[in-house]
């Protein structure tokens, strides 16, 4: 057998095979199988890599957003939207309540929204002490005041403070003139300053609007005159 028609042995890269140089072609073979392993792998690596690095950022965004937070603090109470007026002071005609001691007041809303309260869940109503210049907390705001509240923007609606617990011992008499009813009011008025001498007002504040509303202590004034 002559050197044109050598065989090659199967795994041998050497000699040539018909004139062409068979060791030539096994390199180029060898490159390219080497080439589809390095890029496989380079692939495989890529693609680890990237769903290392994803997992990493949803890991570290997920504990982020689940860490304990600081509390918001609340906003400070807003003490010019709802302005309160004194009206007057008279006894309660409900016959359940009869001749409790009953303040008037008027509500003023300052905003450009309607001001609407259905209950006193979220109210706190308090009588502002005048010596210790401080805020006293009634039990319950129930039945102190009439719900709802709705005072519609730029309106002003009349309102009560109910004094439970409280009555004036002198009724009212029946069908009374006008100089008779508002002669009632001054001598109930200067009771109250007299009897209640360190209640200056109210004060409700509205936890859910963030609202407080100052209903000044009027009758006071009643007893200077």
């Amino acid at each position: 057998m002559n050197s044109r028609t050598r065989k090659v042995e199967v795994g041998q890269c050497r000699g040539s095979h018909y004139g062409v140089d068979v060791g030539t072609q096994c390199a180029g073979f060898y490159s390219l199988k080497m080439n589809w392993k390095r890029a496989l792998l380079i692939g495989v690596g890529w693609g680890l890599g990237t769903a290392v690095g994803l997992g990493m950022i949803v890991g570290g965004f997920l504990w982020y957003e689940s860490r304990p937070k600081p509390p918001v603090p609340p906003k400070p109470w807003n003490a010019s939207a709802i302005k309160a007026e004194y009206d007057l002071v008279s006894t309660d005609t409900d016959k359940d309540r009869e001749n409790v001691i009953v303040f008037y007041y008027i509500l003023e809303n300052t905003t450009d929204f309607d001001y609407r309260v259905e209950d006193g869940r979220r109210i706190t109503m308090t009588g502002k002490l005048e010596d210790e210049r401080s805020l006293s907390a009634f039990l319950k705001s129930q039945g102190v005041i009439d719900y709802p509240i709705f005072v519609p923007a730029k309106k002003r609606v009349r309102f009560r403070v109910h004094l439970i617990g409280y009555t004036y011992p002198v009724k009212q008499k029946d069908n009374p003139t006008t100089q008779e009813r508002k002669q009632y009011r001054e001598t109930l008025a200067k009771y109250v300053a007299d009897e209640f001498p360190n209640l200056d007002g109210f004060d409700l504040l509205d936890e859910g609007n963030r609202y407080e509303i100052i209903l000044p202590g009027g009758w006071k004034e009643t007893k200077k005159q």
